[in-house]
């Protein structure tokens, strides 16, 4: 079963650019206000994680730690984040196993 599918068509600034890749494109999951990445992958949420409100500006999901040490990687060999290696992340500085 593929987990995400459709073009995400919440409300959204026209502005925002994904804090990774700096794509506009994202695709809705199947998990309620989830979406990602259509070029990196990195995953956003559409409503506020406290109030639970609609939101336009997406939130990033990865944790400012794993954001930072993503960016690196893309920047450096450009793979979708649900395709580096766990030798990559450890070369990072970050655990696979919390990635």
């Amino acid at each position: 079963m593929d987990y995400w599918r459709d073009p995400m068509n919440w409300p959204r600034d026209l502005d925002w650019t994904c804090e990774i890749c700096g794509s506009n494109v994202l695709t809705w999951g199947f998990q309620h206000a989830r979406c990602r990445c259509d070029v990196c992958h990195a995953e956003y949420h559409m409503r506020d994680l406290d109030t639970g409100e609609r939101v336009t500006t997406p939130i990033c999901m990865l944790k400012p730690e794993y954001r930072a040490a993503f960016k690196v990687l893309w920047e450096r060999d450009g793979i979708p984040i649900d395709e580096v290696a766990d030798a990559d992340w450890e070369a990072s500085g970050i655990q696979a196993e919390e990635a």
